[in-house]
């Protein structure tokens, strides 16, 4: 049979709920079990690590899922903030890293004033660089989030654990020093530019805490890790943020042709199942112009058109038989484009404005979000189907 890839997009809670009516009707049909790769991005990492690292019922799965929804994170992030023992190291994080980061910030500011005036020399450009963050960021909300993770759902589980049979899993997160993915995977994790992780394998919380901690409300992980690449062992300092930044669809790991030679996830996968819960195309009704309203348009505006360049890229993969084909269940999709409409169909209308944060849902948009996930992927399934050969 063909290998079959998936990818679950991010999105918060919203992409949790939706991608979870996907599986639902992947479940049903046969197609779930057949999935060889997974790979996941944010929110899409919550629940796909919930799924990979649990070997259980469908149904069990789902109740676990519903759970987690109706309680939400935000709560737990804050309480592990606030009133557990990670609270006085992110106390002592913001009295000492904060302070040095802000000075350090002012200076490299002036030094790059005096470089206009053509006295920059002062202060070289390697040491404003230094001063802006001398000492990492040891603890802050996203440690918080980790704590959480690992306290109330994945315990001490790593990510070379997977309970699946026959799964892979790649969970995805951005780093910002190099621009580039960081790929927490259960047979390697790393980035291409360091090379592969050595020494203790990190935790699942681990993962999905720095594949979904989105930096307008999470600072990103800071810390030293210990890289192997071309047998040179090195430490190098690593930013990790949400995976969206790179790639909010999470496919890049799985399309062919990636060479090992320059990429630390590479994977045999001949279809692909893209679940994509963006809200697509906006209404062109809201004005942008508050600075957070205008920050919030970019971001999505960045993953509206790096979603479009990835569905080009799949049709061209799948015309010139580079892969057999794919799906692409999409949250935002126009209905009256589908080819075929279930008259019980929930409108686009109905979830477009779910917002993507972690706060507790409400069972009726869980309800909605998921129902919308299943009956567009059972419509995939059935109008276009997978290769059994």
């Amino acid at each position: 049979m063909p290998k079959i890839g998936l990818a679950l997009s991010g999105g918060g809670s919203r992409a949790i709920a939706f991608h979870l009516g996907c599986l639902r009707a992947l479940h049903k049909s046969g197609v779930l079990n057949r999935v060889t790769v997974l790979s996941s991005v944010s929110g899409g990492s919550v629940i796909a690590a919930l799924y990979a690292f649990h070997d259980e019922p469908f149904e069990e799965f789902e109740k676990r899922v519903i759970s987690l929804l109706k309680r939400g994170l935000l709560s737990g992030i804050a309480r592990q903030t606030l009133f557990s023992l990670e609270t006085p190291k992110i106390v002592a994080a913001l009295l000492l890293s904060g302070s040095f980061a802000t000075i350090g910030g002012a200076i490299r500011l002036i030094g790059m004033g005096l470089s206009q005036i053509g006295i920059g020399g002062l202060v070289p450009l390697a040491a404003r660089r230094w001063l802006q963050a001398p000492v990492p960021r040891f603890a802050s909300r996203s440690t918080a989030f980790e704590r959480h993770l690992r306290k109330r759902v994945f315990e001490n589980v790593t990510i070379a654990d997977v309970a699946r049979p026959g799964l892979d899993i790649e969970i995805n997160a951005a780093e910002l020093t190099t621009g580039t993915a960081f790929r927490f995977g259960s047979k390697k994790s790393g980035a291409w530019r360091f090379g592969a992780l050595t020494g203790e394998v990190p935790l699942v919380s681990k993962a999905v805490a720095a594949s979904a901690c989105y930096p307008a409300a999470l600072p990103s992980f800071d810390q030293t890790l210990t890289f192997e690449k071309k047998g040179v062992t090195k430490k190098h300092r690593v930013l990790l943020t949400d995976g969206g930044i790179y790639d909010n669809l999470g496919i890049t790991c799985l399309l062919p042709g990636r060479s090992a030679e320059h990429s630390i996830a590479v994977h045999d996968v001949e279809f692909i199942i893209a679940c994509d819960a963006g809200q697509g195309m906006p209404s062109g009704k809201d004005n942008s112009y508050l600075w957070a309203d205008r920050m919030i348009a970019t971001v999505n505006t960045i993953h509206r058109r790096t979603h479009s360049l990835s569905y080009e890229l799949l049709h061209r993969m799948r015309e010139t038989g580079q892969i057999k084909g794919f799906l692409l269940p999409y949250l935002g999709q126009i209905d009256e484009k589908l080819p075929s409409m279930p008259h019980d169909l929930v409108r686009r209308g109905q979830t477009f404005d779910y917002p993507t944060n972690f706060s507790a849902m409400k069972e009726d948009d869980i309800v909605r979000l998921s129902t919308r996930g299943e009956q567009l992927t059972k419509l995939l399934i059935d109008y276009y189907g997978v290769p059994k050969s």
